[in-house]
């Protein structure tokens, strides 16, 4: 689970937060590939409050809804503007502001992930904050050189 906090102090237009460092996902020289298998966010549908941030309330469908992702993959902005809906494998009831998707957003020989680099972009000025956009990244790894 990553966390992506949007803080008060997010405002206006095309805002861009981003990630905070995620040494678990971490591609290092010195002893692992970390391959980032699917990405997928969760709406307050699933979660009311984050696990991670004491009492943060999760994005809602129309915050959802309101941002994309950008992923930088070794310097390179690969993965531009990803509308979190189609992360989002909740699926709503009949009118819900968010739609879902049945699948996971899946990623092929992607590693090497600056997640200091990457961000969430909100479309328009963000309600109802501070709150949480969690994503669940489905992920494996292999050690370099790994001898016994």
């Amino acid at each position: 689970m990553v966390e992506l906090v949007i803080g008060t102090n997010v405002t206006g237009q095309n805002a861009f937060t981003y990630f905070q460092q995620q040494p678990q996902l971490q591609s290092t020289t010195d002893n692992q590939t970390v391959y980032v298998k699917a990405i997928e966010t969760f709406s307050i549908q699933a979660l009311a409050v984050s696990p991670i941030t004491t009492g943060n309330a999760v994005a809602s469908e129309a915050a959802i809804q309101n941002a994309v992702l950008t992923l930088n993959i070794a310097g390179t902005l690969e993965f531009q503007s990803i509308p979190l809906a189609i992360l989002n494998r909740i699926i709503q009831s009949p009118g819900a502001a968010c739609p879902g998707v049945y699948d996971l957003f899946q990623l092929k020989n992607t590693f090497k992930v600056d997640w200091t680099k990457s961000y969430v972009q909100t479309l328009a000025a963000p309600v109802g904050a501070p709150f949480s956009y969690l994503f669940g990244v489905h992920y494996s790894y292999e050690p370099d050189n790994f001898e016994i």
